[in-house]
C-alpha cells in the first residue's frame, strides 16, 4: 500500500510545474518552507539548480551512458570500466557472448542492477523481464529527478568490479563544486546496514553526516587518492556542484557516475552544520 500511495503522489505532482511540485515534496519531506528565491543550505541549492538551471548538460552526464563521451571530452575515458554492450531491448542481449562477469544496468537512474559473478547461475527470462520492465519506468516521474526526464533508457553491460577480500568495493564518492573538491563521502558496509563517512582531501575525518550513520572505523587512505581528486575537480570543472563517485580497486581507479541531486536533494544524513557550510560552496 505504501508503493500505491507513493506512486500516486509522485504522479500528482509530475503533473505541476516543477517549482511548485519540489517545493511541496520539500514541505512534505522536511516539514520546512523551500525558498527558492534565496536559497541557503546544500539541499535548498541544490533543488534550486534542479528546478532552475539543469538542462541538457546534466541529462547527458546523468545518463550512464551517454556520461561516457563527456568524460572522453575530458580526456579521461580509460578510468572508465570496460563496456560490453548497449541495448534497447533486453532480449538482445546474447548472454553467451558476455564474459564470465559483468554487470547490467539501466542508464537512466539508480536501480535494477544485475551483478553476475562467476559461476554464478543466471535466470535469463528473469533478467529480461526485470530489465525491460526498467526499461519503461520514468525514473524523472518516480522520484522529481528532472535531470533524468529526457535521457533515452538502455541498457549498458559493464566490467564487474571486484575488489580483493570485499563483498562490495568502497565506493568514493566526492563533492565537486567548479573543479573544487571539498570532501569525499566514503560508503561502506552495503551488504549490512550502509555506513557513511566523510573526509577531506588529504584524508582527515569530518563530522558532516550524523553520528547514527557513521561507521565509526578509521577507513585507510586509498592509493592514488590526489589521482582520484584531480579526477572529480576535473569532471567538476563545468558544473555548480555535481558529485563524483569513484572506485579504488586495488589502486586502479574507475570513474561509476555523476549524481547532481544526492538523495533526490533532500539529504536527511548529513548534520545540518554541514548542509550550511556545503551550501555555501554551491555559487548560484
Amino acid at each position: 500500500m505504501d508503493k500505491l500511495i507513493r506512486n500516486f503522489y509522485y504522479n500528482i505532482l509530475w503533473l505541476l510545474p516543477k517549482d511548485t511540485a519540489t517545493k511541496i515534496r520539500y514541505r512534505i519531506a522536511t516539514h520546512h518552507k523551500l525558498d527558492l528565491k534565496d536559497p541557503k543550505d546544500f539541499n535548498q541549492k541544490v533543488l534550486y539548480l534542479l528546478v532552475k538551471k539543469y538542462g541538457e548538460r546534466e541529462t547527458k552526464c546523468a545518463d550512464k551512458y551517454l556520461m561516457r563521451d563527456y568524460i572522453k571530452e575530458k580526456g579521461l575515458d580509460s578510468f572508465l570500466p570496460k563496456l560490453y554492450g548497449v541495448y534497447d531491448d533486453a532480449k538482445k542481449i546474447n548472454f553467451s557472448e558476455l564474459p564470465e562477469e559483468y554487470v547490467l544496468k539501466p542508464n537512466n537512474g539508480c536501480g535494477n542492477v544485475i551483478i553476475h559473478k562467476k559461476g554464478d547461475f543466471i535466470d535469463k527470462e528473469e533478467v529480461i523481464k526485470k530489465l525491460n520492465k526498467a526499461l519503461k519506468q520514468n525514473f524523472a516521474k518516480k522520484t522529481l529527478e528532472y535531470q533524468y526526464k529526457d535521457i533515452k533508457p538502455l541498457i549498458i553491460c559493464e566490467e564487474y568490479l571486484k575488489e580483493d577480500g570485499m563483498i562490495n568495493p568502497i565506493d568514493y564518492k566526492f563533492y565537486g563544486f567548479r573543479g573544487h573538491v571539498e570532501c569525499i563521502l566514503l560508503c561502506t558496509e552495503r551488504e549490512k546496514k550502509l555506513k557513511l563517512d566523510y573526509y577531506d582531501t588529504n584524508w582527515n575525518k569530518l563530522d558532516y553526516a550524523k553520528k547514527i550513520n557513521r561507521s565509526n572505523k578509521e577507513h585507510k587512505k586509498p592509493q592514488n587518492l590526489g589521482k582520484m581528486v584531480e579526477i572529480a575537480s576535473k569532471l567538476s570543472e563545468d558544473f555548480p556542484f555535481v558529485r563524483v563517485d569513484l572506485y579504488n580497486i586495488n589502486g586502479k581507479i574507475y570513474i561509476g557516475e555523476m549524481t547532481f541531486t544526492p538523495a533526490g536533494g533532500i539529504i536527511k544524513y548529513n548534520t545540518q552544520e554541514a548542509l550550511d557550510y556545503l551550501g555555501k560552496l554551491i555559487k548560484i
